[in-house]
């Protein structure tokens, strides 16, 4: 997730988007009083990025209870004293001006539904040396199947991005909005994370069954209605 206060957006990060990489190339043209959080050592062993900084929530947006969890030793940004990668707008808007957030510009990434959770599938399973077949892991148990998806860039069930860029014309729309920051230099994408999944594996409509094809199509439907996916 970043704020950037230098060019007054807000990027929103989902899960299996490719926003690890959107994410690493938008922090190269980030300012010093800009939010940019952590992001793993392997990420960062790309070469890419100019690393976290300016994470913790300031304290005029910091309720009573964040307080009183930090002091029974809950990690900073789970008692809500630190901004995080997979942080949804409605919590985001909560730890910083609403003014600005509610004027900066938002941008978030989607993905077909399907190709998402082959991808979530594979990322999952990366170090397991026997993993469940890809039909056990869409039956498992999801209590909240968008939250790192449709809730990451809503609010009390309402989209708030300005700007969606789409996994599959990533490139381009990355292009296409940073070119609206006026910065010097549009920075190239790293491919970050895209190495668990085999070259054979890239078209997604190669795992799926009549019976999963639904169960995702049910989990995701007010994304797949909102920006028209399509199994096919």
């Amino acid at each position: 997730m970043i704020i950037s206060h230098s060019h007054r957006f807000i990027f929103l990060k989902t899960q299996k988007t490719g926003g690890t990489s959107v994410e690493l190339a938008l922090s190269e043209i980030c300012g010093a009083d800009d939010v940019v959080t952590y992001l793993s050592a392997e990420d960062m062993a790309l070469g890419r990025g100019s690393g976290a900084r300016n994470l913790e929530i300031p304290d005029a947006y910091v309720s009573m209870r964040s307080r009183v969890l930090a002091q029974f030793g809950r990690k900073k940004s789970r008692a809500g004293l630190a901004y995080y990668e997979h942080m949804n707008a409605a919590s985001v808007r909560k730890s910083m001006d609403p003014t600005e957030f509610d004027a900066y510009t938002k941008v978030s990434i989607v993905r077909n539904p399907w190709d998402r959770e082959v991808s979530l599938y594979f990322w999952v399973t990366r170090n397991n040396p026997t993993p469940p077949d890809f039909d056990k892991f869409v039956r498992r148990r999801v209590r909240r199947p968008e939250r790192k998806t449709f809730e990451m860039y809503s609010i009390d069930g309402a989209p708030v991005c300005d700007i969606m860029l789409r996994y599959e014309t990533l490139e381009a729309d990355f292009r296409a909005f940073v070119d609206t920051l006026m910065v010097p230099r549009v920075p190239n994408l790293p491919r970050a994370k895209g190495e668990h999944r085999k070259p054979t594996a890239r078209d997604y409509r190669q795992f799926y069954t009549d019976e999963t094809i639904e169960i995702v199509r049910a989990r995701n439907a007010r994304e797949i209605d909102l920006f028209h996916f399509t199994f096919d």
